[in-house]
């Protein structure tokens, strides 16, 4: 008769004091526990800021502004070089 061997120790089973010491961790040890357990971190549940009708209005008009080319849109680079000029007219002479 063989006796099989456990590597399990009290340092590497999941016991129910660990887990109530996990579930007493902050939301920011939380997520980085999981993050090391490969869960990635978790998706914020964030409130709405302000009027979202209004929002949801305004991303429309503009969406709409780009499409009938009323609105102009700069590309990376020209808005890139429009910083470069402003951050060197800042500096002083």
């Amino acid at each position: 008769m063989s006796s099989a061997t456990t590597t399990e120790t009290p340092e590497t089973e999941l016991t129910p004091e660990l887990i109530e010491r996990v579930m007493r961790l902050s939301p920011e040890s939380q997520a980085r526990l999981r993050e090391l357990l490969g869960e990635g971190p978790p998706v914020p549940e964030l409130e709405p800021v302000g009027d979202w009708a209004y929002w949801k209005a305004e991303i429309k008009r503009r969406i709409e502004a780009v499409e009938n080319g009323t609105m102009k849109t700069y590309s990376l680079q020209e808005t890139m070089e429009h910083l470069r000029q402003v951050a060197a007219e800042g500096e002083p002479k």
